[in-house]
């Protein structure tokens, strides 16, 4: 505590509490029974001069105790003052810490729905330019057409916030997101989530995928990014993450991966992976 001494205060603690021992010596008092002090058998008298000389050292040292239980009470008064203060700072940052969320989520917001607008735009460009150059004449208005672009946007959004799980074991009456949240806890994430398994189960053995649905496709890039972490865990080594394709996509890595496995045959040297769409290399490490 700033301002008290505390040294000197210990040391004139010490002081009197040896020379409180001292006095009760030389009473005949045994130091520490309180209860005998009044009692005249265990005293011895004192002269005057060693009778005046006690009851001016108790007076100072009484006095010094008082200061010390103020000086104390003062100081405790300040602490307090200062955690109401901190207090309040704490109450003044998670305020603004709060805001700054709702502001971020906010602007997320607003990206999202502009990419979602942009991707409506190019759809409706896409069609418009193949209706008109196959129909030189006036076009015709499909609603059909405009029903399939706006499913294909809003289901590509959707796929943008998922996430699939490969390889984590299926049970009876399974806690399922708490299961997911423990493989995410392992590559340092905590997001709010939504999890089920999806598919058929083929077998009483068979292990079924979970589709896990997050609030943000941003998440769902710090979860990928992070997923190969999940090889050096003892727990999860052999659970899989993967982005949430479309029929589409998923053909066409199937096609991306039988090539990169021809090149793998050509070139065993080499070390070969997809990424963005196409198949890259690098040498192998010794």
């Amino acid at each position: 505590m700033e301002n008290v001494d505390i040294e000197g205060i210990d040391y004139m603690w010490n002081e009197v509490f040896s020379w409180t021992k001292e006095q009760l010596r030389r009473c005949g008092k045994p130091y520490g029974k309180m209860r005998d002090i009044a009692e005249a058998k265990f005293l011895k008298p004192l002269q005057k001069p060693e009778l005046v000389d006690v009851c001016g050292r108790s007076y100072e040292y009484i006095h010094f105790l008082m200061e010390t239980v103020e000086t104390y009470r003062n100081a405790c008064t300040r602490l307090q003052s200062r955690l109401i203060e901190n207090q309040q700072t704490l109450i003044n940052v998670q305020k603004e810490l709060s805001d700054c969320k709702s502001e971020k989520l906010e602007a997320m917001e607003n990206v999202v729905k502009s990419s979602v607008a942009t991707s409506v735009k190019e759809e409706f460009k896409s069609y418009s330019s193949v209706v008109s150059s196959s129909t030189p004449t006036a076009p015709t208005f499909c609603p059909e057409a405009l029903k399939t672009v706006v499913k294909t946007v809003v289901a590509e959004e959707d796929r943008s916030r998922n996430v699939l799980v490969f390889g984590l074991p299926e049970e009876d009456g399974e806690e399922l997101e708490t299961k997911i949240s423990g493989v995410f806890e392992e590559i340092g994430l905590k997001p709010k989530l939504e999890a089920q398994r999806i598919g058929k189960k083929k077998t009483a053995s068979s292990t079924r995928p979970v589709k896990v649905c997050v609030s943000s496709s941003l998440i769902v890039h710090q979860i990928l990014v992070n997923a190969k972490n999940l090889r050096k865990s003892a727990k999860y080594k052999t659970v899989f993450l993967s982005p949430d394709r479309s029929l589409e996509q998923r053909e066409a890595r199937k096609e991306l991966i039988v090539s990169m496995r021809a090149k793998a045959l050509e070139e065993p040297n080499k070390k070969f992976y997809i990424k963005d769409g196409q198949i890259l290399s690098r040498d192998r490490e010794d």
